[in-house]
């Protein structure tokens, strides 16, 4: 007998649906004006304003400090109104700010303290942005197609990744670092736009005996949800430990090439942007090795891949073009591991959790992840300070490996798809209450 053929049409990309498209062009242009300013940013600190070991630390901490300081509140106050115009407001902001950098360098008036309160805005924005556009993309694309849209978002920032520093580098050496900022600054101008058009979102409906909650109480339930799901709490739980080494380590990353690799602003561009096609080949990668080898297995060793990766850095000296080579594979390896967790562990938590709990629950685990980064970035930058920047990298890299070995002793090892999840790991099918 014939074979009927199959009636159920593929759905189309996503790249094809008006509204994600929209919100794809936007991310990608400020993701890639970020990466420039990855780079542009520690160079103006280090070559134009001699900044100290624990001022660099200071002001890569600052990035995520924010996270630490108003992320539960930022997802309460997201469970409870539109997101869209928090966008909207937030890339503004991001864009005058980092607009004065270019200003106060052409004024002769910039100095380390402008840079630490610029730095300090633009991440108190990013967070308003990033937890308010994670809540959003579930009710624009549909909770079916989010692996699908956060892979294409994450492929994005990982082709950032890519073509950012290199042309942050260029950039740097023809105009300064301080007018490569300026790149970053209408990055977020365009992101703007692209968020203006999208369509307007309401406000979550909330769950019963929701609105009398006090402030506190909300943001207890947020952390009640990841911490009785078993998945969610150990996600977060290994996110919080390579953030935490990940941050000391990058708080001294560029002044090791600097000052002790003796590298200049091109080769650090180069370095960082071949370190980013690692991040762009783990983005293209993660379906095919989830599925091949399993979520657990997968992460698991994809949390060990960073300090092996930083042990290297920590073991070479000079900086010839074979030393230029080892470092940028060094780069590379680290780099592979982000798109495969952040993937996986993002889209879970936006499949699993509802939404009237998911602006909380974002904000919880990125509060806990970014804020240990900008921990270990002020404590990496005053370790480095006291004991050298040679140790501090090796320290901060043997750290790491305490993520892999938090998933390894979890019910993470036993995990090999999401979808089929083992009964004492499943998700709870409704909202926990404080």
């Amino acid at each position: 007998m014939p074979k009927i053929p199959s009636t159920e049409a593929k759905p189309p990309s996503l790249l094809r649906h008006r509204n994600f498209a929209l919100l794809w062009a936007g991310q990608s242009a400020s993701l890639f004006g970020t990466q420039i300013t990855y780079v542009a940013m520690p160079l103006t600190a280090v070559l134009l304003l001699n900044a100290t070991p624990l001022e660099a630390g200071a002001l890569v901490a600052l990035e995520t400090l924010p996270f630490l300081l108003f992320g539960l509140f930022v997802g309460v106050l997201l469970d409870r109104r539109a997101r869209r115009s928090v966008m909207i407001v937030a890339d503004v902001v991001r864009a005058a700010a980092l607009a004065w950098i270019p200003v106060g360098h052409a004024l002769d008036v910039l100095n380390i303290g402008q840079l630490l309160v610029v730095v300090f805005v633009v991440g108190v924005m990013t967070v308003f942005h990033d937890l308010a556009y994670q809540s959003y993309v579930p009710g624009l694309v549909g909770r079916d197609r989010l692996p699908e849209a956060n892979g294409k978002l994450e492929l994005s920032g990982s082709m950032a990744q890519v073509a950012g520093p290199g042309a942050a580098g260029l950039l740097v050496s023809a105009l300064g670092a301080p007018a490569a900022i300026a790149v970053d600054a209408v990055s977020y101008l365009l992101s703007f736009f692209t968020a203006a058009g999208l369509p307007a979102d309401e406000a979550p409906k909330p769950q019963p005996g929701a609105s009398a909650l006090s402030v506190r109480a909300a943001i207890r339930e947020g952390f009640a949800v990841i911490w009785r799901q078993p998945l969610l709490r150990w996600f977060t739980t290994a996110a919080v430990i390579i953030n935490l080494f990940s941050g000391a380590l990058m708080s001294v990353f560029f002044l090791y090439l600097i000052r002790v690799l003796e590298m200049g602003s091109t080769q650090v561009g180069l370095i960082v942007a071949i370190g980013s096609v690692g991040a762009l080949i783990g983005a293209l990668l993660v379906g095919r090795l989830t599925e091949r080898f399993g979520v657990g297995p997968t992460l698991i060793l994809t949390m060990a891949l960073p300090g092996l990766g930083y042990l290297v850095l920590a073991a070479v000296h000079g900086n010839s073009v074979a030393v230029i080579a080892v470092v940028a594979a060094a780069s590379f390896v680290v780099q592979f591991s982000v798109p495969v967790f952040n993937v996986t562990v993002i889209s879970f938590r936006q499949v699993t959790t509802p939404d009237e709990l998911l602006g909380r629950v974002n904000a919880t685990a990125r509060t806990c992840a970014l804020g240990a980064f900008s921990l270990g970035s002020l404590l990496g930058g005053a370790f480095a300070s006291g004991v050298g920047l040679r140790t501090a990298v090796v320290v901060g890299a043997s750290g790491t490996f305490m993520a892999a070995l938090a998933l390894l002793f979890s019910p993470v090892r036993a995990v090999r798809r999401l979808d089929a999840l083992p009964a004492d790991t499943a998700s709870p099918s409704a909202p926990v209450s404080a």
